[in-house]
């Protein structure tokens, strides 16, 4: 049984500042919060489907087009109405306009993804804590329409083969509706308002990532063998079509868990201030510095997730592996089903035993033995043991983080609170996709593997940081647990 202390946040609402609805959460009308968690996964399920479709064609595409470009008259290359062909002699001229379509394509992707990402980081400044005011339902709609329009307008660059910059005005509306970051930052927040601040609002924070990544495996392996049937535009047009039975579930189906009262209205100024109050204005300094702390080792536990997935690709199409897309789908396949079936289950068993912030450790230390395998990877072999086996719980550190913080804030924040973390997770993606694309170019010649090393990095940071984090947030728990018990004696 919680304890007062797990039941109360370690933040409270300031009485001077401009709060959203007290009924976020609250009412929940005449659905259960278990249904509408089991629909807000639903809801999940959909648009990670999407994405899942998505997300390697368009790396695909970029590297193809460029490749044709690359190898210009070349007919290895115009023979193949997919990839280009995988050089592993060192000696072939091949060899070197391969890797020099590599670097081209690790650019390009990069570029289109800080191009999303940096107008995202502005977006979601405002779009989480507007929802605390607006309700939860109309950035669902915005961040789903963002894909739509992201989605669609790559099928019209596949359909007539335009130039590749189109790219940026689908990326631009994409981070200009919130993209992915505000998708995963309302889910979070109707989440929050759908369970307690106790152990089960971090293990449906992992339900979420568990449910992406089976989605995400489910899809995987299909959408190889379509690509590889098809050619691009048929699963970039699958991708927008079921996105749009996203919004359809959305709109008809979806319970509001904070609705919109009438005079409900805020300026951007004081939205941004309901962000910051989060981290400067509430609390004691023990526990406005306990938040912080938080944030940085959600930074450091989310930078790989958000800038590394086009690298993946690249690595595992090229020397030594020399992956077809229907090898790549099969991978991801059995990486997600074993990480999120049985990874999600073990780590329902870790909280059997342990607090939260203990498993996030055990998480993070997992994580950091996947990037290891992956960034000594020479076979086929290790990089099935280096995700599905050695970073088997490794996917849990990022939601674990987001649940912990979640129960630190008031339920007039949660909104708000997300809007941090999106923001983090944006500019994580603007800033990290540069950061490890250089690495990447930089050693692709010599050493593959070495980015995985750097993210790798990425999370000792987060583990240094949990030490110092978890015995200050324990002693923040028995300091708020001593003032309940003072207060109920008086």
């Amino acid at each position: 049984m919680a304890s007062d202390s797990e039941k109360s946040p370690l933040l409270s609402s300031q009485p001077n500042e401009i709060s959203p609805p007290s009924s976020c959460g609250k009412v929940i009308g005449r659905r259960s919060s278990l249904f509408n968690l089991v629909l807000a996964n639903v809801v999940v399920c959909i648009l990670t489907v999407a994405s899942a479709i998505f997300s390697p064609v368009m790396s695909q595409y970029v590297y193809h087009r460029i490749s044709l470009q690359v190898f210009g008259n070349d007919t290895r290359a115009k023979n193949f109405s997919t990839l280009a062909p995988c050089f592993q002699n060192t000696s072939d001229q091949g060899y070197i306009l391969q890797e020099r379509a590599q670097i081209q394509s690790s650019e390009k992707l990069s570029m289109f993804t800080v191009a999303s990402s940096g107008i995202a980081v502005l977006s979601n400044v405002l779009l989480g804590t507007y929802s605390d005011f607006f309700g939860r339902k109309f950035l669902y709609v915005l961040s789903m329409t963002g894909n739509v329009l992201r989605t669609v307008i790559t099928v019209v660059i596949i359909h007539w083969d335009l130039n590749l910059d189109y790219f940026f005005l689908a990326m631009g509306l994409y981070g200009l509706c919130g993209g992915s970051w505000a998708f995963t930052l309302v889910s979070c927040a109707y989440t929050a308002d759908n369970t307690p601040p106790q152990q089960s609002r971090s293990l449906w924070m992992a339900v979420i990532e568990s449910v992406t990544g089976v989605s995400t495996a489910l899809t995987s392996l299909a959408v190889g063998y379509f690509i590889e049937a098809t050619g691009y535009f048929y699963p970039s047009l699958t991708s927008a079509l079921v996105i749009g039975l996203g919004i359809f579930v959305v709109v008809l189906f979806m319970e509001e868990t904070c609705p919109r009262q009438q005079q409900s209205c805020i300026t951007p100024i004081q939205g941004l201030r309901n962000i910051v109050s989060v981290y400067v204005f509430q609390g004691t300094r023990l526990k406005r510095g306990i938040i912080w702390l938080g944030l940085l080792i959600f930074l450091f536990s989310i930078i790989n997730n958000s800038s590394g997935s086009n690298l993946d690709t690249l690595f595992e199409m090229n020397l030594p592996f020399c992956w077809s897309p229907e090898k790549m789908g099969l991978f991801g396949t059995v990486t997600y089903l074993v990480k999120n079936l049985v990874g999600v289950f073990i780590v329902k068993g870790l909280q059997c035993c342990m607090t939260d912030e203990v498993v996030a450790v055990v998480a993070t230390l997992s994580a950091i033995g996947g990037d290891l395998m992956w960034g000594f990877a020479k076979n086929d072999f290790m990089l099935y043991a280096g995700v599905p086996v050695v970073g088997l719980v490794g996917f849990a550190a990022t939601p674990i983080i987001r649940g912990i913080m979640s129960k630190m804030a008031p339920q007039s924040k949660q909104g708000a609170l997300f809007a941090s973390l999106a923001l983090v997770e944006a500019a994580c993606s603007t800033f990290g996709t540069p950061l490890f694309n250089s690495i990447y170019q930089g050693t692709v010649t010599y050493w593959r593997g070495a980015v995985f090393i750097a993210m790798g990095a990425m999370h000792l940071a987060a583990l240094v940081l949990y030490l110092i984090f978890i015995p200050l947030f324990r002693k923040e728990q028995r300091l708020q647990e001593s003032r309940h018990i003072q207060t109920s004696k008086s």
